[in-house]
């Protein structure tokens, strides 16, 4: 199956009345009476929330198997236990010294879940064209479905760091988000097996320059 999950709207939170001020009058010939205020409770401050997966993550073992890494920790989220190797991955992928194509690692995570897993699976390759999209996606994986993605960058433009002129591929994983008016992506890099967060508004940006190419799997 080839789906994109979907994911529902957001329920924007209720706005409180602003507090109410009443002064209760003194009757004749009694001392002034101190006046009582009446205030409605104060609105809750906006609280943000991380939302993220946990997987089994391994350094890439070769210059070019950042595909098979990537796609082993996506793996982790749906296979129990016996995980394949990166090796075994990168055969299942056709990965070679020039890198692994889209449809490789697609092909290779079927492979390696009909191979080690138990069920039917969806293994769906995403295409967002606006930033909104992107984060849509991200919530229908992580949120809803509690699966990591696969996103394609440059290896010279990523979310975080100075950037360099190197327009090679590279797979990364997506593993969570932040709520609230500014959201951040949660992401591990499997070059040197690292964790970062980037804005959301950058890791589209990364994203967008390499293409738009971004891959999840999840139980059908």
């Amino acid at each position: 199956m080839t789906q994109t999950p979907r994911i529902a709207a957001l329920i924007g939170a209720a706005v409180l009345a602003p507090p109410l001020l009443g002064v209760v009058a003194a009757p004749a010939h009694a001392a002034p009476a101190h006046p009582v205020i009446s205030t409605a409770p104060a609105p809750p401050a906006s609280v943000l929330a991380t939302k993220k997966v946990s997987i089994k993550v391994q350094k890439q073992q070769r210059s070019y198997w950042c595909a098979p890494a990537a796609g082993r920790a996506l793996l982790s989220r749906l296979i129990s236990s016996g995980l394949p190797s990166q090796s075994k991955i990168a055969g299942y992928m056709g990965t070679k010294s020039s890198g692994t194509t889209g449809a490789g690692l697609r092909n290779g995570l079927r492979k390696a879940l009909s191979t080690y897993g138990s069920g039917q699976y969806d293994v769906v390759a995403l295409r967002p064209g606006s930033q909104n999209a992107f984060l849509t996606n991200i919530k229908a994986g992580v949120g809803s479905k509690k699966v990591a993605l696969i996103y394609r960058v440059y290896f010279g433009y990523k979310p975080w760091g100075g950037q360099v002129n190197d327009k090679t591929g590279h797979f990364m994983v997506v593993r969570g988000y932040t709520t609230g008016s500014s959201p951040k992506v949660l992401w591990w890099d499997p070059w040197d097996n690292t964790y970062h967060t980037a804005s959301l508004a950058k890791s589209w940006a990364s994203v967008k320059k390499a293409g738009r190419h971004g891959h999840v799997a999840s139980k059908a």
